[in-house]
């Protein structure tokens, strides 16, 4: 008993002491210490408690404008020495090469690439959403575009795919938040649930029904496999304990189906948007093959591998097919105006694979049978039912039949659309 309450003061002690130890930082850096101790105490505690302090990494580590090929200096800071408002994977790399390397080739970083110069996007290319609606809602986790000043539209933002000054996508604050850096943040759910969740991705809902999710919130933190374990965590073999997949920043490694687009196929790249070629699938999907035989045995896999494939098949074939070919028609017989979703027609083809097809897709391959039934595959037919009255609508009356007031649309109310190869660089030219 004496013993324990020992062992107990004694951590204790240490704790406080670990608490309490002087931080050894570069004499520069132990300036702007010095002053947001007292203008940011909440930002310099969170510093504190991090790896980075550990190791004596203080704040022109990051926020040194000589790091950066181009950056922009805080016009807030009173110190003589000049501070960059902007920290950037190009930070980062100094320390950690590999994981930004690793990054720089994800979908993540080049979200506003496929955004703005492949898709096209009806939102940001072709104005049916506002300024603000794009500053608040799709910059928050696609990235915003930072090139010359900070403003109200482009700052604050942690979004994935951020263009920065200096050239570089992204920012590790994104699963990283400032100031604490803390890996163990970036492992939890919750920090994947920022942007994959609501009606057109909610993989993390669909997790919380998985039997993963169910172990997980039972208090199996150790043992229920969350978004990093199987997408970014180290594996290893069960009976061996050999690594045979290292853990990784490209969440894209063990990812062999597109789940995303209005058509499934097999992944693609991040930069061409083209297929991978047939090795390269195979591989992938023997990298996510791993991390589940990690608890199952080689039959439940493949079989529930078949399952999300033969899913993936039904919505191709009997959902999106007939529903594009309507599209098609309809273009080809100029029964839709350029203007996107001023029509119900683009309304309901929109929602059927961005919000109940990807459901149903998603569903199936996360084990959520409430997503991949009821608010997929049972909406996505009754969604298609609607398309087809649209359709029908549109051939009989023989011209178009569009809303002539969109509210927030930067075409109905005003405003600046991005450009494809100008505002944000088209990576397939370099």
């Amino acid at each position: 008993m004496y013993k324990n309450k020992f062992v107990m003061i004694a951590v204790g002690l240490l704790l406080a002491f670990a608490l309490h130890a002087e931080i050894v930082i570069g004499e520069a850096s132990k300036k702007c210490y010095d002053c947001h101790k007292k203008e940011t105490p909440e930002v310099v505690r969170q510093w504190s408690m991090s790896k980075h302090a550990q190791e004596g990494v203080g704040c022109l580590n990051c926020h040194d404008p000589k790091i950066y090929k181009k950056t922009i200096i805080s016009d807030r800071c009173q110190s003589s020495t000049p501070v960059s408002a902007i920290v950037t994977p190009a930070a980062c790399s100094n320390c950690h090469e590999k994981e930004v390397m690793e990054y720089e080739h994800t979908k993540h970083a080049n979200t506003l690439h496929f955004v703005v110069n492949i898709l096209k996007d009806p939102w940001l290319v072709k104005g049916a959403n506002s300024t603000p609606e794009r500053a608040t809602g799709c910059f928050m986790c696609h990235g915003s575009i930072i090139k010359d000043k900070l403003t109200w539209y482009n700052y604050p933002n942690n979004g994935v795919g951020r263009i920065n000054p200096d050239g570089t996508r992204g920012t590790c604050t994104s699963c990283h938040n400032k100031h604490i850096f803390s890996v163990k943040e970036a492992k939890a759910p919750t920090t994947c649930g920022y942007c994959h969740l609501g009606p057109d991705h909610p993989q993390v809902e669909i997790w919380e029904e998985s039997i993963h999710g169910k172990m997980y919130m039972a208090g199996y933190t150790k043992d229920a496999p969350t978004c990093a374990t199987c997408h970014t965590s180290e594996v290893k073999d069960p009976k061996t304990g050999e690594v045979v997949l290292e853990a990784t920043h490209d969440v894209g490694q063990r990812m062999w189906l597109e789940l995303k687009p209005p058509k499934s196929t097999i992944w693609k790249d991040p930069v061409t948007w083209k297929p991978m070629d047939e090795t390269v699938r195979k591989q992938h999907r023997e990298n996510m093959k791993k991390v589940c035989l990690q608890c199952h045995t080689e039959r439940h896999v493949e079989d529930y591998f078949t399952r999300i494939e033969k899913q993936v098949e039904d919505y191709n074939k009997n959902y999106f097919a007939p529903a594009k070919k309507m599209l098609v028609t309809l273009r080809k017989k100029k029964l839709l105006t350029p203007r996107p979703f001023d029509e119900e027609f683009e309304w309901d083809f929109w929602l059927l694979w961005h919000h109940e097809g990807r459901r149903m897709r998603m569903g199936a391959s996360m084990m959520g049978p409430d997503y991949a039934w009821w608010h997929g595959a049972h909406e996505v037919k009754m969604r298609f039912m609607k398309l087809k009255r649209d359709y029908d609508h549109l051939i009989k009356l023989g011209h178009p039949d569009p809303h002539k007031y969109i509210p927030g649309a930067t075409y109905s109310c005003g405003g600046t659309n991005l450009v494809p190869g100008v505002d944000v660089p088209d990576l397939r030219k370099k």
